[in-house]
């Protein structure tokens, strides 16, 4: 996703142990609307990158969204890794 490396993406992940990164950052979930909002007011894009861990709970994931979906955010933007080939 070529908007996911603009300086000023809005970069959210879930890592496998439920912590939630807004960039390099780790928050808690309730600040994301926050922290969001402030992105969108400084000019960044209407869309909400997320980048979830394979092994990270569903839940977790979820509640990412919930909170975006809270500033009315519908654009959200799945990263996901390649992984590299198995060796035969």
């Amino acid at each position: 996703m070529p908007g996911a490396v603009r300086e000023d993406a809005i970069l959210v992940a879930v890592t496998r142990d439920g912590n939630i990164f807004f960039g390099s950052n780790n928050v808690r979930d309730s600040d994301l609307p926050v922290l969001i909002r402030e992105s969108v007011r400084r000019g960044s894009e209407r869309k909400v990158y997320l980048k979830v861990d394979a092994r990270a709970k569903y839940a977790d994931a979820a509640l990412v969204i919930d909170q975006v979906a809270l500033v009315g955010i519908q654009n959200v933007g799945i990263i996901t890794e390649q992984l590299p080939p198995t060796p035969k």
